[in-house]
């Protein structure tokens, strides 16, 4: 279905709606459904954040099912389905939920976990979670500006992602922490979903940070 919607979107005229964000998702109306495409800052940058969502996937945390394709100039695209009947993440409201799925955003260095005005959380009609826009996850900050230095082997997000976030983070303690580790198939289960991260940097820097994650809550 997602194929067919892809060579819809690409053989017609209609330019989709502006979503927002600074690297311009659109939303398309499509025979097959609503669905969000992403091009990202970049081909290198769009094709992180899918690797980076079936990551999350593989782990067992609610994301858009995504799939990449390739445009007429080989620049690569995600197509998202949209999240129909999503209603906005209310922080106190959802705190248990943001907290048991925190890990796996600290390890991936998703900086813009949140989004600028808690717009990247939506909660799904069975009230689940779901994190919509992981742009600024691994080696790319959210708008596609390469990180550099900064996505090192250390989770210092454990840490930083609370204390810039008080009112939606700071209530999650370090028992907190080893749960959502656990919760979500602990070290196992981290390293089985590395074959999604393409890029071999990456991947490697990702095995290092699970490796980190799983020192601090031993």
């Amino acid at each position: 279905m997602t194929e067919s919607a892809f060579n819809h979107i690409q053989s017609s005229d209609e330019a989709g709606i502006y979503m927002g964000g600074g690297t311009g998702a659109l939303l398309h109306y499509t025979p097959y459904g609503r669905f969000v495409e992403k091009r990202g800052r970049n081909s290198h940058h769009v094709h992180n954040e899918w690797c980076m969502n079936r990551f999350l996937d593989a782990l067992g945390v609610c994301v858009p099912q995504a799939t990449l394709h390739l445009d007429s100039h080989l620049n690569y695209i995600m197509l998202t389905e949209y999240e129909e009947g999503a209603t906005r993440y209310q922080p106190k409201r959802d705190a248990e939920q943001v907290t048991h799925d925190f890990v796996p955003h600290a390890l991936i260095a998703n900086w813009d976990m949140l989004g600028l005005d808690n717009d990247n959380i939506l909660r799904r009609p069975n009230g689940r979670l779901t994190y919509v826009d992981v742009g600024g996850s691994g080696p790319f900050r959210a708008e596609g500006e390469p990180k550099g230095e900064r996505f090192t082997s250390t989770v210092g997000e454990l840490d930083t992602l609370r204390d810039k976030n008080p009112y939606e983070l700071g209530h999650i303690t370090e028992q907190d922490i080893g749960q959502s580790f656990h919760r979500y198939g602990g070290e196992d289960a981290m390293y089985d979903a590395l074959p999604h991260i393409h890029d071999g940097q990456t991947r490697k820097i990702m095995r290092q940070r699970i490796q980190d994650v799983a020192r601090r809550v031993a």
